[in-house]
C-alpha cells in the first residue's frame, strides 16, 4: 500500500461518518419539530374542546333552571292549588277544570314539554294536556308519594315512558310539583308532571357543535352501579339512549373517565375503538357528567400536509449534504494529486538547496560511514564527493572528539533527542574547525532509525571574535570599576570639604550674632534708626547665614548616612507631615487631597524629609491663593505611560513595575518651565527672596534621597498655573 492510501481511506471514512451524523441529526430535527407541533396543534385542540364542554355546560345547566322555574310558578300557588282542590271535589267542578286547562295550555305552548299531566296522591291521572295524552308513566305514577313526602319541585332524570301503547315513545324527563291544598303539606291534593320530550331541544342541542366537523360531538353520561350508561343518542350508533353502557374497568374510555368523576383533558378510546381527544365535565346539581369528544385523526389532518414539508425537507437536506460531501471528497482527491505533484516538485527543490547549500550537510549511517555529501561540505572539508562517499565521520573528528561522536550516536540510537552542539572537525589541509551540528535522526518507512543526518556551519571565526569580546569587556569593566573608586573617593572628599567647611563657618558666625546681640543691648539706644537698621540687617543676614549653613550640613549628611530601608506606610507618613506642617498652616484655607497611595520600600526618615520639603513647598508657594488646593497620589500605569509619551519617552521608562510614580501638586505660583532643569540644584531660586523665603537646599535634598533609593525627580509647571513634583520609588514586596 503507497503510504497515501491511508489518508484517503481515513478521508473517505470520516466524510461517510459526518454524513451520517449530519443524516441522523437532521432526521432527529424534524423528528423533534414535527412531534412538537402535533404536541402544539394538539394543546390548542384541547383548549378548544374545554371551551365547547364549558359552554354547554352553562347551557345545561341553565336549560335545567329554566325548567325547574316552570315548576316554581305552580307551586304553593294558592290559586292553582284552589283550582286543583275544586276540579278534584265530586262532582267536579267544571268551571275549575275549564281554568285548569287555561293554566296547563299556557304552559304547554312550551313546545319542550310532550305532556302536562295532574296526577291524583293515588298515582291517577285526572287530567292531561294534550288530551290525547295516555296516563302518566309507571314510573312516575311510583314516584308519587316520595314526591309529596318531599314537599319540593323534583327533577326525574331520563327514564323510558312505558305505558301502554306510548311506550314506543322512548326517552322522557319530568317537572314532579307537588301541590298541597294552602300550605299545609298534610293536606296532599297531587302531583303537576311536566314530561319533557329530549328529542325536542335537549338531543339536538347537546349534538350541535359550533364548528364543522366530521367526528366530533357531544356525550351525556351518568353511572349506574358498576357501569357508565349514555343518555343520549350518538352520531355514529343509533339507539343508544339508555341502552349503550359501559363497564367502569374500561377507564380508556372518556365516558367512564366522565362518569367516575374526572374533570380536564384526555386522550382515549371511544365507544368505537377509535383514538379521540376529549374534555371531561360534571354537570352540577345532577348525576350527569359532559364528554366533548373528536378523532385524533381529524386533529392531525391538517398536520399531514406539513409531515409531507418537512419529509421532503428532510430529503432535500440529505441530498444537499450528499452532494456538499461528494464535493469536498472530490476536492480532496484533486488538492491531494496537486499537492502529491507539488511535494514532489518540492523535493526536487529541496535537494538542489541541499546539495548546493554553503552549509556542510551530510548523512551517514550508525557505523559513521559517509553515505551524502553536499557542496558546503567539499567547501569546508576539502574532499569532494566521491572521496569522502569513502570515508568514515572519525576520520573529520579530532581525537579528543572522537568519545563525544561515539557517545552522540549510542544516544541517538537509544531514542534520546539530541538538536545540536558544538564540536570540532579537521579539514583535509588538516586545519582544527569549530563546528556548530545539528543533527536528525533518519528513520525509514517502519519508524526504524538507518542513519543520521547533519549540518555543520564553521563557527571558528564567531568564536574567535567571542574570545576577543570577552577580552576587551573584562578590560572595560576593569576601566569602569577603577574610576568609579576615584569618583567615589572624589565625592567623600567633596563632601568631607562641604561638611568641615560648613561646620568651621558656625563658630565665627555665632561671635558675629553674639557680638551684634550684646552691642544691641549695650549701646543700642544710642544709634540712630539708620544705625539700628544696620544692626539689624547684619542680625538677620547672620541667621540666615546660619539657616544656610545647617541646610548644608544637612545635605552633606544626607550623602553619608546609612540608608535603613524597610516596608513604608506612605498614606500614614503623608498624614503625619500634614500634621507637622499645622503650626504654618493654621488660619489659612487649605484643601487637601491625599489619595490612597501604596506601600514603598524606603527609608523612613529620609523619605519622611523628602515629604517635608514637598509639602512645605506647597504650602509656602500657595500663599497668594485662598482656597489652596494641594494633591498628593501615585500615578495609574496607564497615566505614567501616557505621561511618558507626552515626553517622548519609551512608554515604560523610568515607570516599569514595581517602581511607584508618586506626585505633589498645587495651585501656587507656579514656575517657568524653561528653567525648570534648575530646581533641584542646590542653592537655586526661581523666585525672590522678598517673595519667598528659602535656601536653596531643599529640592537638591529630595533628589540627592530619591537617587540613593534608586528612583527620579522632575517637575512640571507654569507660572500661575501651579506646579506639579514627580518621584519614583520601588514598591514594597
Amino acid at each position: 500500500m503507497k503510504p497515501n492510501q491511508p489518508f484517503r481511506s481515513r478521508g473517505g471514512l470520516a466524510l461517510l461518518v459526518v454524513f451520517g451524523l449530519l443524516a441522523v441529526g437532521t432526521i432527529m430535527t424534524g423528528v423533534f419539530y414535527y412531534r412538537n407541533t402535533v404536541r402544539r396543534y394538539r394543546a390548542e385542540m384541547a383548549q378548544n374542546l374545554s371551551a365547547i364542554a364549558d359552554l354547554k355546560v352553562g347551557e345545561l345547566v341553565q336549560w335545567r333552571k329554566e325548567r325547574l322555574g316552570d315548576g316554581q310558578q305552580f307551586f304553593r300557588n294558592p290559586v292553582f292549588s284552589g283550582l286543583v282542590r275544586r276540579a278534584f271535589d265530586q262532582p267536579p267542578d267544571e268551571a275549575a277544570q275549564h281554568d285548569l286547562r287555561g293554566w296547563l295550555e299556557r304552559v304547554g305552548l312550551n313546545s319542550l314539554y310532550y305532556q302536562i299531566a295532574l296526577v291524583d296522591p293515588q298515582g291517577t291521572t285526572r287530567l292531561t294536556m294534550p288530551a290525547n295524552r295516555q296516563a302518566v308513566s309507571a314510573i312516575i305514577a311510583q314516584r308519587i308519594p316520595e314526591v309529596l313526602r318531599s314537599g319540593q319541585v323534583t327533577f326525574q332524570d331520563f327514564y323510558r315512558y312505558e305505558t301502554g301503547q306510548s311506550a314506543q315513545l322512548g326517552i322522557q324527563l319530568g317537572i314532579l310539583v307537588p301541590i298541597f291544598e294552602g300550605s299545609d303539606t298534610n293536606r296532599p291534593l297531587g302531583v303537576l308532571v311536566l314530561a319533557i320530550d329530549p328529542a325536542r331541544y335537549l338531543y339536538p342541542f347537546i349534538q350541535r357543535w359550533p364548528v364543522v366537523s366530521r367526528t366530533a360531538e357531544t356525550l351525556l353520561v351518568r353511572k349506574e352501579g358498576n357501569e357508565a350508561v349514555f343518555l343520549n343518542e350518538l352520531r355514529f350508533q343509533r339507539d343508544t339512549a339508555l341502552n349503550l353502557r359501559a363497564p367502569l374497568d374500561r377507564v380508556a374510555l372518556p365516558a367512564v373517565q366522565a362518569a367516575l368523576g374526572r374533570v380536564g383533558g384526555m386522550e382515549g378510546i371511544d365507544y368505537r375503538n377509535e383514538p379521540v381527544l376529549a374534555a371531561l365535565r360534571g354537570i352540577p346539581d345532577s348525576p350527569w357528567a359532559l364528554v366533548a369528544r373528536i378523532d385524533i385523526a381529524e386533529v392531525d389532518a391538517p398536520l399531514q400536509v406539513q409531515r409531507w414539508q418537512i419529509g421532503l425537507l428532510i430529503g432535500a437536506l440529505l441530498l444537499g449534504a450528499l452532494a456538499g460531501i461528494g464535493l469536498i471528497w472530490r476536492q480532496q482527491r484533486v488538492r491531494f494529486y496537486r499537492e502529491g505533484a507539488a511535494a514532489g516538485e518540492q523535493d526536487r527543490r529541496m535537494a538542489t538547496v541541499v546539495r548546493d547549500s554553503y552549509d556542510a550537510i551530510t548523512i551517514q549511517d550508525f557505523a559513521g560511514r559517509i553515505t551524502a555529501w553536499n557542496r558546503g561540505a567539499e567547501l569546508l572539508y576539502g574532499y569532494s564527493q566521491a572521496e569522502a562517499l569513502s570515508m568514515n565521520i572519525g576520520q573529520l573528528t579530532t581525537p579528543d572528539k572522537l568519545a563525544e561522536q561515539q557517545a552522540f550516536t549510542r544516544r541517538l540510537v537509544a531514542g534520546e533527542t539530541i538538536i545540536a552542539f558544538e564540536t570540532q572537525r579537521v579539514s583535509k589541509d588538516r586545519q582544527v574547525h569549530d563546528v556548530w551540528l545539528t543533527v536528525k535522526k533518519l528513520v525509514d518507512e517502519a519508524g526504524q532509525p538507518i542513519g543520521i543526518a547533519s549540518t555543520e556551519r564553521d563557527i571558528t571565526a564567531r568564536n574567535r571574535m567571542t574570545a576577543e569580546l570577552r577580552s576587551l569587556n573584562a578590560d572595560l569593566e576593569q576601566r569602569v570599576r577603577d574610576r568609579t573608586v576615584k569618583l567615589e573617593e572624589l565625592n567623600q572628599e567633596l563632601e568631607a570639604f562641604c561638611y568641615s567647611t560648613s561646620h568651621d563657618l558656625r563658630a565665627p558666625l555665632r561671635h558675629v550674632q553674639g557680638y551684634v546681640d550684646m552691642l544691641a543691648r549695650e549701646a543700642g539706644s544710642h544709634f540712630s534708626d539708620k544705625g539700628r537698621h544696620y544692626m539689624q540687617t547684619i542680625s538677620d543676614a547672620s541667621r540666615e547665614m546660619g539657616v544656610l549653613i545647617d541646610d548644608l550640613l544637612a545635605f552633606s549628611r544626607m550623602g553619608r548616612a546609612e540608608m535603613c530601608q524597610t516596608r513604608v506606610n506612605l498614606g500614614d507618613l503623608l498624614h503625619a507631615t500634614q500634621r507637622d506642617l499645622e503650626p504654618v498652616t493654621r488660619g489659612r484655607n487649605i484643601v487637601w487631597k491625599i489619595l490612597p497611595v501604596p506601600e514603598v520600600q524606603a527609608d523612613p526618615a529620609m523619605l519622611k524629609l523628602v515629604l517635608a520639603n514637598l509639602l512645605g513647598n506647597a504650602v509656602k508657594f500657595t500663599r497668594p491663593r485662598d482656597p489652596a488646593v494641594i494633591e498628593i497620589g501615585c500615578l495609574t500605569n496607564e497615566e505614567c505611560r501616557m505621561k511618558n509619551a507626552e515626553d517622548g519617552e519609551s512608554p515604560d521608562s523610568a515607570f516599569s513595575i514595581p517602581n511607584l510614580t508618586f506626585f505633589v501638586r498645587d495651585n501656587g505660583v507656579g514656575f517657568d518651565p524653561q528653567y525648570g532643569h534648575k530646581l533641584f540644584g542646590i542653592f537655586q531660586r526661581l523666585h525672590r527672596k522678598n517673595e519667598f523665603e528659602g535656601t536653596g537646599i531643599g529640592l537638591a535634598n529630595v533628589r540627592r534621597i530619591i537617587a540613593r533609593h534608586g528612583g527620579r525627580t522632575w517637575a512640571e509647571g507654569a507660572v500661575d498655573k501651579g506646579a506639579a513634583f514627580y518621584f519614583t520609588l520601588p514598591a514594597s514586596n
